[in-house]
């Protein structure tokens, strides 16, 4: 019996039952050129015990990405403990970190193992690094230096030896020129740093991980889907994907879950997808070779078309909430507020988009 592959590095569109069988966290590798690149540092960095910053787009798979480089060092056999920076609250980031005594603060019940303590001997893994707290980043500097910690409210110092990889979608060097992050902390990070590139900068990658995610879907839902119509590989490939691979994963679930046949039809499709060409003016921005940032088409553009100017409307408002969102990290109040509508019609329109 062949034995699984070393890495899910997937070079064609057939993905076997064998690579799935390794589980869901794994990256999956491309077979476009970044891809390429991204798979050859892993290799370079992950024998060695170098603290790894990786940078991506919010759904890219930098979780994933982070537990390959472990899975190929040699702390592979120790623990990997992943945690989101990004949703704990000042008061809570220390306790979460390095552990907490009991009675040390109100609801300190019993004593708690923080995740440092958790990690030793493997692999710590801090998502969205730069929301954490600016104090928490002190006490995360000495610890690193020291390679100890004290939990919160003791007095014992505990040993560590664990290897730190953070991820961010900002990037740390501009973070702690304006003064969001600590400096030091930053150069104790930035031995090493990978960039897992948008999915919509790797066109090539984008049929492959949607037949990846079929098989993955049809396993969980226990169907029997072949494939996608040509129309869904059309509008899969010239969509951008705002939220990288988790949007995609979920886009492909739902339509597994919505298709009778063998074959996934455009029907089952969200809206924002099915009717990307059309309230986009894909076609004429392609055209024209002009780039889908550049907004609303002009007069000039359009001229030889027969535009449908609410489909531009539509496409011209789809654009703005999604980029609005991705400016402040998705907090709607703040977005509706730079939309300048109530936060209750900002929902509605999320709910008429299905994002």
């Amino acid at each position: 019996m062949d034995k699984p592959d070393k890495t899910l590095d997937l070079g064609s569109e057939t993905v076997s039952k064998q690579k799935l069988s390794r589980g869901r966290n794994d990256y999956v590798f491309g077979k476009s050129a970044q891809s390429k690149e991204l798979l050859r540092q892993i290799e370079l960095v992950a024998p060695t015990n170098y603290s790894v910053i990786i940078y991506g787009e919010s759904g890219a798979g930098k979780e994933a990405i982070a537990q390959t480089i472990h899975k190929k060092s040699k702390r592979a056999r120790n623990p990997f403990i992943a945690m989101d920076c990004g949703a704990m609250s000042k008061e809570l980031a220390g306790s979460e970190l390095f552990g907490h005594e009991k009675g040390s603060f109100t609801g300190a019940i019993g004593t708690k193992i923080g995740h440092f303590e958790l990690a030793n001997g493997g692999t710590i893994f801090l998502d969205e690094i730069a929301n954490l707290p600016y104090d928490v980043q002190s006490s995360l500097l000495r610890v690193i230096q020291e390679r100890k910690i004290k939990r919160v409210g003791g007095n014992k110092e505990i040993p560590i030896d664990v290897r730190i990889i953070v991820a961010s979608n900002e990037n740390l060097n501009e973070a702690y020129k304006r003064g969001k992050f600590r400096e030091d902390l930053y150069h104790r990070f930035n031995e090493f740093h990978l960039t897992v590139s948008p999915l919509r900068e790797r066109t090539e990658d984008i049929l492959m991980y949607a037949n990846f995610f079929l098989k993955m879907a049809n396993d969980e839902l226990d169907k029997t889907v072949e494939e996608f119509s040509a129309e869904v590989e059309d509008l899969f490939v010239k969509y951008p994907w705002y939220g990288n691979l988790r949007e995609m994963k979920n886009v492909v679930r739902r339509t597994v879950l919505l298709t009778d046949g063998k074959t996934v039809e455009a029907k089952s499709l969200p809206f924002e997808i099915s009717n990307f060409a059309r309230t986009t003016m894909a076609i004429t921005y392609e055209k024209h070779e002009i780039p889908i940032e550049a907004g609303i088409p002009t007069v000039e553009d359009v001229k030889d078309e027969k535009p449908d100017l609410k489909s531009v409307a539509l496409g011209a408002e789809y654009d703005l909430i999604i980029k609005v969102l991705k400016d402040v990290n998705y907090n709607k109040s703040k977005a509706a507020k730079i939309l300048n509508i109530d936060r209750k019609t900002l929902y509605n329109k999320m709910k008429a988009y299905n994002m």
